[in-house]
């Protein structure tokens, strides 16, 4: 994987970032609020880009009163009505004073105009889109802006991405062990219960609840982790599986992760291997 230090940096210097998570991926969605979490936790201006938001993820949408858009306010003056040379303004504690240096004409109440504009994201961070240009083609008309912005590419399709972000990180593992990677280079103990429960539950996804071939030693490892940052597994089979009987793959997984915790062992690929060689 490419040096997260890089990663880091993008992150670090960009303000307004919008998260554009593909829609018919199975960790895109839940990686991409994870995300969400952690950069509202270091104060940035978070958006994220989703036409139809799937039923069974809504229980990891944030309360509104954690939700704001970065937003711009804009002031028009035609300049066929007059020609500004200056602009300033002072600011104080009672109240802000924006200053126009006229050179010719006159400015009239009716002829200004007032409105909001999604503010330019810095960086965009897609997660399991493979050509950005062509999956965001019928978006570009409304966020065409975007095409002007530093992209970091996350997915996991070496084979199909076009590598198309000024850094990518595409993997052939799950999108939520790259996530949590990123997430832990920015900052350890960022890694709170929400955005542990929505990488786990995109893990949890992807791997058919540990049942499917794609469940290897680095699943239950990142499975592992975030059930000790208190990702709230239980919730997560409930919402996904409502009505799905438990088999036997899943009755695995429930074995080795009680027995390491029987014997006060961390989860990791190392007793988790050692445990199956047993």
């Amino acid at each position: 994987m490419q040096d997260l230090n890089d990663v880091k940096k993008l992150i670090e210097e960009a303000k307004n970032i919008y998260l554009i998570p593909a829609e018919n991926s199975k960790e895109a969605i839940p990686t991409a609020l994870a995300l969400f979490y952690t950069l509202k936790q270091l104060d940035k201006n978070v958006n994220i880009i989703i036409e139809n938001f799937p039923e069974k993820f809504k229980f990891l949408i944030p309360s509104s009163d954690f939700i704001s858009y970065p937003r711009n306010f804009v002031i028009s003056i035609p300049s066929s009505i007059t020609q500004v040379s200056q602009i300033y303004y002072e600011k104080s504690e009672e109240s802000l004073k924006i200053h126009l240096t006229i050179d010719q004409g006159n400015i009239k109440k009716d002829n200004i105009s007032f409105y909001y504009t999604d503010a330019r994201p810095d960086l965009i961070i897609s997660l399991g889109i493979k050509d950005f240009r062509q999956e965001l083609e019928n978006k570009l008309n409304q966020f065409a802006f975007l095409m002007q912005s530093d992209i970091l590419n996350i997915d996991n399709d070496v084979q199909n991405n076009k590598n198309f972000g000024k850094i990518n990180l595409v993997e052939d593992c799950s999108i939520s062990k790259i996530v949590l990677d990123i997430i832990k280079s920015i900052k350890e103990d960022s890694l709170k219960k929400e955005n542990a429960t929505c990488l786990l539950t995109g893990l949890i996804n992807y791997s058919d609840n540990f049942t499917n071939s794609k469940t290897n030693s680095i699943v239950l490892e990142t499975a592992g982790i975030l059930m000790n940052k208190e990702g709230d597994r239980e919730k997560i089979v409930k919402e996904l599986y409502p009505s799905k009987v438990e088999g036997e793959h899943k009755e695995i997984v429930n074995a080795v992760l009680a027995k390491l915790a029987e014997q006060n062992l961390e989860i990791n690929r190392e007793n988790i291997l050692k445990y199956f060689e047993n």
